[in-house]
């Protein structure tokens, strides 16, 4: 083989490589796609592996060999939504007290639930299986995480409350009425939303006086 052929052979390996793992990720993501999609017109607890893979239009086995397990997929669904929810808490709008701000994120989080039934049954679902509602749980650091960010942009938080745990905790609490709102009604009502709010808050005055400082206040006076 001449040098030149050989040349051409060692850099064509990593291109052909790179557009195989293309596929593998295209794919990936139109079984999540699928998934969603059949969430919106049916239950968690009628949907199987092949059945995704026939609406995504991929082979059962390549579907398999993503996922497993039909709880593979959830699990992934789960984490790529929440991804997309958690990061709309960091715009929230600037306020003049932190509680206005949980009451801003929990009404965010209502509208997407319920614009999205998919995120709805995964996260929030009374027939969501026990192993599926963990991950939710999980996401729930994620939304602690993102709410933690947002009032620390714009509050000062006393040392014991600067913890994204205590507000992973917090969203715990909002999460019992919001499921039981989903399991009632299938949607996240107003009235969920304010005892979410009342329950939340009551928790976190716990740990927060009722006027922060604003984040940039204290360097300034210094």
């Amino acid at each position: 083989m001449e040098t030149g052929q050989m040349i051409t052979n060692v850099k064509s390996r990593p291109t052909a490589r790179k557009a195989t793992q293309a596929r593998g990720r295209a794919r990936r993501a139109e079984l999540l796609e699928a998934a969603r999609v059949m969430l919106d017109t049916q239950n968690i607890d009628q949907i199987g592996m092949i059945a995704v893979a026939e609406v995504a239009g991929i082979p059962a086995s390549s579907a398999y060999h993503f996922f497993p397990e039909i709880g593979d997929l959830w699990k992934e669904l789960v984490r790529t939504l929440a991804i997309v929810q958690a990061a709309e808490d960091l715009m929230l709008p600037e306020v003049d007290e932190w509680e206005t701000l949980i009451e801003l994120s929990l009404v965010h989080h209502q509208k997407a639930f319920n614009s999205n039934r998919a995120a709805r049954q995964l996260m929030l679902g009374p027939h969501t299986p026990p192993e599926i509602k963990n991950a939710g749980c999980k996401e729930d650091f994620r939304f602690g995480t993102a709410l933690w960010t947002a009032v620390r942009r714009q509050f000062v938080l006393p040392g014991l409350a600067d913890s994204r745990e205590l507000f992973f905790k917090a969203l715990l609490i909002s999460d019992v009425f919001f499921s039981l709102s989903v399991a009632d009604r299938d949607y996240v009502t107003d009235e969920a939303v304010a005892e979410a709010k009342l329950a939340m808050t009551s928790y976190l005055r716990s740990y927060l006086p009722t006027r922060l400082a604003r984040a940039g206040e204290t360097d300034a006076a210094t």
